[in-house]
């Protein structure tokens, strides 16, 4: 309170008990979490600045010329309703061929044109599915500069989108900082990835 008395801002609460981190953003109306560690400076600062400069999701249409099919509309609505209701995951279940990396995709602009996502992370399990990510990115979404995480790339963070299979990133995720994405997308999370990077998921506090 005295904090925000002197400089006109609500912090961000971190508390620990030793053990365990918790980060407090009460400011936004989230409840406290436990979270791995504690945020960057520059993650810090995005995230205060988030909270007057976020639009509401429900107002931010999603572009038609990514995703257009009703079930993809409908998704993506469905997904920003649940944020919007401070719930920090969102599961979606599409039969093949339905467009799942174009609903991602089009999730992804609606989110970074609301300010609610500044950095992006897309796992997938295979090299293919992240190749086929990287094509739609690029023809729909060529303004984002992206990379593909590797030994070669893993310490680049001017990027807004960061693609990686899930052992790449198991090799170098704890460079970056837990706050560092704002969005993680599992392509095809079946339940065998929760057992073998779990510790992912962990770590960020996205």
């Amino acid at each position: 309170v005295c904090l925000e008395k002197a400089t006109g801002v609500r912090p961000v609460i971190f508390f620990t008990n030793g053990v365990d981190v918790f980060l407090w953003d009460d400011a936004q109306g989230y409840p406290y979490r436990r979270v791995y560690g504690f945020y960057s400076k520059d993650s810090l600062e995005y995230l205060v600045h988030q909270r007057t400069n976020k639009k509401a999701l429900a107002a931010v249409e999603p572009n038609l010329a990514i995703a257009n099919r009703m079930y993809q509309l409908e998704a993506v609505k469905r997904v920003g309703e649940r944020f919007s209701n401070k719930f920090r995951k969102a599961l979606l279940v599409q039969a093949t061929g339905t467009g799942k990396t174009r609903v991602a995709v089009s999730l992804c602009d609606t989110l970074m044109r609301a300010g609610w996502a500044k950095r992006i992370l897309f796992l997938c399990d295979r090299r293919e599915l992240r190749k086929q990510a990287d094509r739609v990115f690029k023809e729909f979404m060529p303004g984002e500069p992206r990379i593909v995480v590797d030994s070669t790339t893993s310490q680049d963070r001017d990027k807004r989108i960061y693609l990686a299979t899930y052992p790449a990133m198991m090799k170098c995720f704890e460079d970056f900082d837990v706050g560092f994405f704002d969005l993680i997308i599992a392509d095809e999370s079946h339940r065998s990835i929760y057992k073998k990077f779990r510790t992912l998921f962990r770590y960020f506090d996205a």
